[in-house]
Formats: structure tokens, sequence, C-alpha cells
């Protein structure tokens, strides 16, 4: 007789695992991703419909993170791509008076928000619809008459073989020496781990969410070499990691952006700044640490502008 059954005590087996899922993610189909790429524009209409201009909050860290690219002598010129509903527009044109701002989107309904804004004034704005893998910048502004473009959580939105297309539209309406300024979701965010959960990934780091949208999230590495094929070098680059509590849940949700400063050189009249920027120069602490966007993450929208106790280094 076993020994466990004379001491009067059964031997418990371990618990049997029941699969529910399956144990990889198998990806999104062929079909689904054509038909994401076709309707990519159709979904960010409905994004804006539902959310009208309260989804994202202004960017009123614009002036604090690269406050040297839009001030200095005579009127600057800025691009702002994915200009969304303006929350990087309208707080660039009222921290600096002389700023001219093109907006650009390939949202209608962004545009239009755009343009309602009480802010909103032909004589600082042009807000004009534009996809930027497909349509021509130059349509609407002059070729190298632009200072400084802006592209905030913008590019990500983009499918990684469009890229390029998207860059070398930028490029024809920068001036030579002028910057573009750069920030997005980074690898080994929050957002990309719960969607490597799901059968979301239409390639790799690049995924679709709930709503039709979709997301890329950048390595420094891939960034770097993506805009110095397009003649974009990197004068300043970093990785933002940014813990967010929400004490009301109890979660604790560890964020990752890049952030970087792209010069575009003519490879004559370049001169290279002894003044640039060092990394270290980019670390914020504590309630100065710059602010990421909101992006959904499961049932509810993390919005780390406010309102959350947060701790943030560069590495």
């Amino acid at each position: 007789m076993d020994s466990d059954l004379q001491n009067g005590v059964k031997q418990q087996q371990p618990a049997q695992r029941i699969q529910i899922y399956p144990p990889t993610a198998t990806g999104v189909s062929p079909f689904w991703i054509a038909k994401y790429e076709r309707d990519a524009k159709k979904y960010w209409d409905q994004f804006y419909r539902r959310h009208q201009d309260k989804f994202f909050k202004d960017r009123h860290y614009l002036d604090k993170e690269w406050d040297q690219y839009f001030s200095g002598s005579g009127r600057k010129v800025i691009l702002e791509v994915g200009c969304g509903a303006g929350n990087a527009v309208f707080p660039l044109i009222a921290t600096y008076p002389e700023a001219f701002v093109y907006a650009c989107d390939f949202s209608q309904r962004a545009v239009n928000l755009v343009k309602v804004h009480k802010d909103f004034n032909e004589t600082r704005v042009s807000a004009f619809v534009c996809d930027l893998t497909a349509d021509e910048l130059s349509e609407h502004i002059s070729p190298a008459s632009v200072d400084v473009v802006t592209m905030i959580f913008v590019l990500s939105a983009v499918s990684p073989e469009k890229m390029p297309l998207v860059l070398q539209n930028v490029k024809k309406v920068l001036k030579p020496n002028g910057h573009l300024l750069f920030r997005d979701y980074a690898v080994g965010d929050l957002a990309q781990e719960r969607f490597s959960t799901k059968d979301q990934q239409i390639s790799e780091n690049f995924y679709v969410r709930g709503d039709g949208t979709r997301a890329y999230y950048f390595s420094n590495e891939f960034l770097t070499s993506l805009f110095k094929e397009q003649g974009l070098d990197a004068e300043e680059l970093g990785l933002c990691c940014k813990q967010v509590e929400n004490r009301a849940r109890e979660l604790v949700m560890n964020r990752r952006w890049v952030q970087a400063v792209f010069r575009f050189s003519d490879g004559v009249n370049y001169t290279p700044s002894s003044e640039a920027p060092t990394k270290s120069d980019l670390c914020c602490e504590g309630n100065s640490q710059p602010k990421a966007d909101a992006e959904p993450i499961g049932d509810f929208v993390v919005d780390m502008s406010e309102g959350y106790k947060d701790r943030a280094r560069w590495m």
C-alpha cells in the first residue's frame, strides 16, 4: 500500500492548466492589414468624430523642451505634421507671437477642429488636409521655406514602409540646416506589451488598436537609420522612461517614448553647433518632467500630462 495512503494523506497532484488562449498571437491577417492601410484616414476621422478635441491635452511643454528652435530673431515658420485638433499649434502661437504655423493632418475632421478653434487666425495659422505618404506638401508650402518641423506622436501612425515617403515630403519644404523636432512611442512601452498578448500585431513593433488606428514603437537604432537615409542627422536623441501610478486603480504603468532633434543638412552649408544640448540637458526630473500624451491602455485612457505621481529618467 502507498506510504501516503498508509498515513492517511493522499498526495495532491499539480492542477492541470487549461489553455484558454493560444500560446502565441497569430497577428493580423493580410486582409485586415490591407484594410487598415487603405482606410487609415477613415479610422482617424472616426477617432476625431468620437473624441473631438477632448482626447489630448495641449502641449504646453514645447517651449520648455525646444525653445531655442522656436525663438530667435525674425519670424519663424513652423510646420506641425499631424496637427490633430491643434494641441501643439495653439500653444505655439500663444508663446511665440512672431511665429507662423502650417498645420496639416490627413483627417479632415481634425483640420476642421483646428479651423473652428477660438484662437484660429489665418494670419498666424494655415491648416490643410494632407496625406504625407501621397500628397505633396509643396502644393501648400513653398519649397525650402520652413524653419522648424514638429512631428509629435504622428509618425508612429504610418506603416514603416511608408515612413521614408513622409520624410522625403517634409524635407522638400524644410530649409537647409532646418530642424525637425520628434517625439513618439518607444519599444518596450506598456501599450506595446499589452498588444503582445493579443492578435493585434501587424509587423515587427507595429500594431493596430481596437479603434482601427495604428501605432509603431521606435527603437533608437531604427529611428536614427530611418532619418539618416533621408538626409536628416540626429543632433539629440534620448529615450524617456516614465512610471505612471494610478492610485485609484492601484496600477503602476511604465511608459516609454523617444525624443529627438534632427537637422537637414544640404551637405554644403552645414555648420555644426557648438552649443547643441546634450542628453543630460534633456533630462527633466520631478514635476518639470516632460509630458507625454494620452494613450489607451486596456479599457481606459492613461493621460500622463497631469494627475499622476510620476518618475522619469533618460537613458
